[in-house]
């Protein structure tokens, strides 16, 4: 897995007392509302996630701001990041010419009356992956914060001198595209005497994927391996053949229980074969990955 820190390439605030002026060259970003109603403030940023390269997988994207001034007073006050739906320009955004946002959050922090001080961070992963993939456009982020009473907060922006202070998207990904499949459960059947054996559905692999299978026995039996197997069909008749060896699974508990086995031979299909004394219930989620 690899990570990526952003520094935004536009960040700024709005604010509705000073509904015409531009505040691009500030050092700070104010959310929340001053002093009174009709003194609201709202910030806004703005990433390239062209650092990222194509046909990755987004596992998660973090925003992180660095608060430096605090006003809440009483209960905490909730930072809400909403995507924008419109262009905008750092140095000509104001508030009566801000672009539309969504109506529902993307991800949301509470900050409470504390902390004057600090990093604070907020979960966007939803929002990063459209960005990323394109279903969602990228005209940034809206941060918005308590607009009822005089709970104010500052943020820094990229204008201030120390680096470490600027907000930052941090985003984990791995390269190549991943598909994560739905929890199976399997029951090894007691069928004396047959083998107590069984099999997970078939994943398809495409030309160039692997798939890992997360394994875990989820009963209290110490009889319990598993294998990976591949096959040139789907078909539970075809003919299978053995990618490694058996690997055991200790009981739910016990250190160690759940075990990752991956394909290293090439086929059309793969799955998971587990074998115990019978009725022993196995978990299996399974990842294909190019």
């Amino acid at each position: 897995m690899a990570v990526v820190s952003l520094l935004p390439f536009q960040d700024t605030y709005i604010s509705e007392w000073y509904a015409n002026n531009n505040f691009g060259s500030s050092i700070a970003l104010f959310v929340s509302q001053y002093v009174q109603p009709g003194d609201d403030y709202r910030s806004l940023l703005q990433f390239n996630l062209n650092q990222i390269p194509s046909a990755s997988t987004i596992e998660k994207a973090v925003l992180e701001l660095t608060v430096y001034r605090n006003e809440v007073s009483a209960l905490p006050v909730t930072v809400a990041a909403y995507r924008l739906l419109n262009c905008w320009t750092q140095y000509s955004v104001n508030w009566d010419n801000q672009p539309k946002s969504a109506e529902a959050p993307d991800g949301m922090l509470n900050i409470p009356s504390g902390l004057t001080t600090g990093k604070v961070f907020i979960d966007v992963t939803s929002l990063v992956r459209g960005w990323y993939n394109g279903s969602i456009p990228n005209n940034g982020l809206l941060l918005k914060g308590n607009e009822q009473s005089n709970n104010l907060l500052a943020f820094r922006s990229t204008n201030f001198y120390d680096s470490n202070d600027c907000p930052l998207l941090h985003i984990d990904y791995v390269n190549g595209i991943l598909n994560s499949f739905d929890m199976e459960t399997l029951v090894i059947p007691k069928c004396t005497p047959y083998a107590p054996l069984e099999a997970s559905t078939p994943i398809a692999l495409a030309p160039r994927n692997k798939v890992t299978f997360l394994v875990r026995n989820a009963s209290d039996s110490h009889c319990v391996k598993a294998m990976v197997q591949v096959s040139y069909s789907n078909d539970c008749d075809a003919v299978y053949f053995n990618d490694g060896y058996w690997v055991e699974l200790k009981p739910q508990g016990y250190p160690g229980e759940a075990v990752a086995l991956s394909t290293s031979a090439a086929a059309e299909f793969a799955r998971v074969l587990v074998r115990g004394q019978g009725k022993e219930i196995i978990e299996i989620w399974a990842r294909s990955y190019e």
